[in-house]
């Protein structure tokens, strides 16, 4: 058996940074020429090939759609040099991490729908959601034996939440 940390890899890190200064969305138009202000979106979508920044005028600036931390710091240090006016970072702290996994070999799905941390409503989401702990993070399974584990806040945690999938679900459960 195969456990669940064995072929988890990183999908998504959310990182939220705070800039040492107020932005200019006029000088922001006028630097990044491909930004897009959505009317229903209070800032900025400025994408890359690597990540999205989301960017605001009070000096806020989210990172999504990045697989490390160092990619996130790579955009942000992009962006500071391209827009000028002494600007960085004066911190930053994750805000989300999501990963995936396999359950390998077979499972019981619909014994899982029966654990009292799960619930199941196929007419809007086709997986299951899990939580096995007061925190905020939720595993969602699918038929396929598919895992997306989400509401991770440290890099550190990803092996302790897969091994508490294990102990808890398929040592257990499955």
């Amino acid at each position: 058996m195969k456990y669940l940390q064995e072929n988890c890899s990183i999908a998504n890190i959310v990182t939220s940074f705070t800039l040492n200064n107020k932005l200019s969305r006029e000088k922001i138009k006028e630097k990044f020429q491909f930004i897009e202000y959505p009317q229903r979106f209070s800032g900025g979508i400025l994408k890359y090939l690597d990540g999205c920044l989301l960017i605001f005028d009070s000096g806020k600036i989210i990172v999504t759609g990045v697989q490390n931390i160092s990619t996130a710091m790579i955009l942000i240090d992009r962006f500071c040099s391209r827009y000028s006016d002494d600007i960085k970072y004066s911190t930053h702290k994750i805000v989300n991490i999501t990963v995936c996994s396999q359950i390998s070999g077979e499972f019981d799905y619909q014994k899982l729908l029966h654990h009292p941390g799960s619930s199941y409503e196929p007419e809007l989401f086709p997986g299951i959601h899990l939580k096995l702990d007061k925190s905020k993070v939720i595993y969602i399974i699918f038929r396929t034996g598919k895992i997306i584990i989400t509401g991770l806040k440290d890099l550190e945690s990803i092996p302790d939440y897969c091994d508490l999938f294990d102990y808890e679900i398929r040592m257990k459960f499955i």
